[in-house]
């Protein structure tokens, strides 16, 4: 039996939700992208695999928004892409690392400083 080295930060959950994606830096140079929609294949508390129809290039940053039952923010914020790959269905599994965490609007963070 082949020795295996877990590279995983944290334990992977199988989580299918709903996420938007849009590249905001590729070959270290800023781009203004339009949204998309996805999901996802799986997550945790460092990063996710989701599809895309569109592919990414490892070491490119997009911005990431993973809403369930669009009110509950699971993560907002930015990514590293880590690898992508194409699938048998032609579209693309896109390994990401969370990289920085967006701040919530003011609003948000009375409304939950008050509970």
């Amino acid at each position: 039996m082949a020795n295996f080295e877990e590279r995983r930060d944290s334990v992977r959950a199988k989580r299918i939700i709903t996420v938007r994606h849009r590249l905001i830096k590729h070959n270290n140079r800023k781009t203004d992208s339009m949204w998309q929609l996805a999901t996802t294949e799986n997550m945790s508390l460092s990063g996710l695999l989701f599809v895309s129809a569109l592919p990414y290039a490892s070491g490119d940053v997009i911005e990431l928004q993973l809403v369930m039952s669009g009110i509950l923010d699971i993560f907002n914020g930015f990514g590293k892409v880590i690898r992508s790959s194409r699938n048998k269905g032609g579209n693309y599994h896109v390994a990401v690392k969370y990289v920085e965490l967006k701040s919530r609007p003011r609003a948000a963070k009375s409304i939950v400083s008050r509970k």
